[in-house]
């Protein structure tokens, strides 16, 4: 009895004297935030991995302010300079839960990769989703956009459709075909390939962030999972192999693509600056998930909000419509100087934003200066995009859609400072030029081809009803729709 009682009183002791260090002591004491979230990692875990995190980081930085800390080694900060202070540093990586490669997996991706190496593959990657590279593209986009259309005649014949559906068949077959030159068929199936469950699985991806916190509970885990919960994720990486292996027999594809980029880059790199085949495989694999699951995102969002504000839907129908005299005038260039359709898609970004959770960096071994805050070493710190788009710091009315906003500049130059949706550095999203040419002609098409509207006796559901597991768990977006020319 008595040795369980040091016992008991041992770790009664510890944990006290921890709780005083963390709470008064420790170097972020002076920052504020829920003595719970302080003192355990566990309340965050709970909220993240129950798809509220991004909404209870907004509640805490309405409570807290601009700085909140939200672990005893985690700060979120609320300020429009943290954009540049720690997106623009090349040493601020992923903390080493965030940036894990899959079971098995040696090689790095853009998401893994040390500084050096995301460099590496970074130079490698630009010129394939450069300006001018996705004008080479706008082919391509067109043919799967019109592929869509067609689909989308049959389809609502039959009653409404869900957007959300059509729009992710869309950006997975046409990100396939940029990639490879190959779609996975979606579109002509009607239905999604296999994989696209286990690639856009964000909620596995965040179970196993949680239980890295716990490197005890890390290890105990790879040792008792047996090789078959891999299984699929195995098939994903071999059809990935065998497809970039046909794509290397095509000497002159019809289009350009970012395997024949990647080749270019590989005949004419140093040794040192060259992919190896593990390498090519990750990041190509990084590049279909993130250039399908954003895409359908902002497009379900837009047209979400576009449904639920008449006013603002009638306005953009109007500026499409008297803007091209035919189908076959529509392009990129002409929609990148309609002012309403751009500031429509600014402001989805605004309120559906492709990645609401926090982007996590690390403080490196110097220190860092962020929005004036002088933060010490090791220091996981993120700028939420939710929590920064609906701040009544830089934005007016900031639960509202209003495209004006981006036209009249009635938030002022803090607003643009503040909004940065594919994030900010050399660790931003690759592929922006392409995203905002897909968001321009799928949304233009739709709304030139059909009347949009929610069908009678459905009722339209608060996007922020979706829950948030790294991006947003979309539900079905039911949209009735009719032919213009019918």
């Amino acid at each position: 009895m008595a040795l369980l009682q040091k016992v008991v009183g041992t770790i009664f002791l510890y944990v006290l004297t921890k709780a005083i260090y963390l709470i008064y002591l420790h170097p972020l004491s002076k920052y504020s935030g829920p003595k719970s979230w302080i003192l355990s990692r566990i309340p965050y875990l709970v909220y993240m991995n129950s798809g509220k995190l991004p909404f209870r980081i907004k509640e805490l930085h309405d409570t807290y302010g601009s700085v909140v800390r939200v672990s005893g080694d985690e700060l979120s900060i609320n300020d429009p300079q943290a954009w540049r202070d720690i997106y623009n540093r090349r040493d601020m990586l992923r903390p080493s839960q965030w940036g894990g490669r899959p079971p098995g997996v040696e090689a790095h991706s853009l998401i893994s990769a040390p500084a050096a190496d995301h460099a590496r593959f970074r130079k490698a990657l630009n010129p394939a989703f450069s300006e001018k590279a996705t004008r080479e593209y706008e082919p391509v986009v067109r043919a799967y956009i019109e592929k869509l259309l067609s689909r989308l005649d049959v389809a609502a014949t039959k009653g409404p459709v869900d957007i959300v559906e059509w729009a992710n068949f869309t950006t997975f077959d046409i990100i396939s075909e940029i990639t490879w030159s190959k779609s996975y068929g979606c579109l002509d199936k009607a239905t999604g390939h296999a994989f696209m469950g286990v690639l856009l699985h964000f909620q596995a991806f965040l179970v196993a962030a949680s239980i890295k916190y716990f490197p005890w509970l890390d290890r105990l885990l790879a040792v008792i999972t047996p090789k078959s919960a891999f299984r699929l994720l195995e098939d994903i990486f071999q059809d990935t192999h065998e497809r970039l292996h046909a794509r290397s027999m095509i000497k002159e594809p019809s289009h350009a693509d970012l395997v024949g980029h990647l080749k270019l880059h590989q005949e004419q790199a140093a040794d040192a600056d060259k992919f190896r085949e593990a390498e090519i495989e990750q990041n190509i694999l990084t590049v279909i998930v993130g250039g399908s699951e954003t895409l359908t995102t902002a497009i379900s969002g837009a047209f979400h909000h576009l449904l639920a504000s008449p006013r603002v839907l009638s306005k953009l129908v109007h500026e499409i419509r008297s803007s091209f005299a035919k189908e076959a005038h529509i392009d990129t260039n002409a929609l990148s100087k309609l002012p309403y359709l751009n500031a429509v898609i600014d402001e989805t970004l605004r309120l559906c934003p492709p990645f609401p959770d926090m982007l996590r960096r690390q403080v490196p071994a110097s220190g860092a200066i962020i929005a004036g805050h002088a933060i010490p070493s090791h220091t996981t710190v993120s700028v939420s995009c939710y929590s920064m788009f609906k701040s009544a710091s830089y934005f007016s009315d900031p639960d509202s859609f209003l495209p004006e906003r981006w036209i009249d500049g009635r938030d002022g130059a803090e607003a643009r400072e503040a909004f940065h949706p594919f994030a900010l550095g050399p660790h931003n999203c690759l592929g922006q030029p392409l995203a905002r040419m897909e968001m321009r002609l799928m949304i233009t098409l739709i709304l030139w081809r059909y009347d949009v509207g929610i069908s009678k006796g459905d009722s339209l559901r608060k996007w922020d009803e979706q829950k948030i597991y790294w991006t947003w768990e979309k539900q079905p977006l039911l949209v009735g729709l009719s032919n213009v020319d019918a």
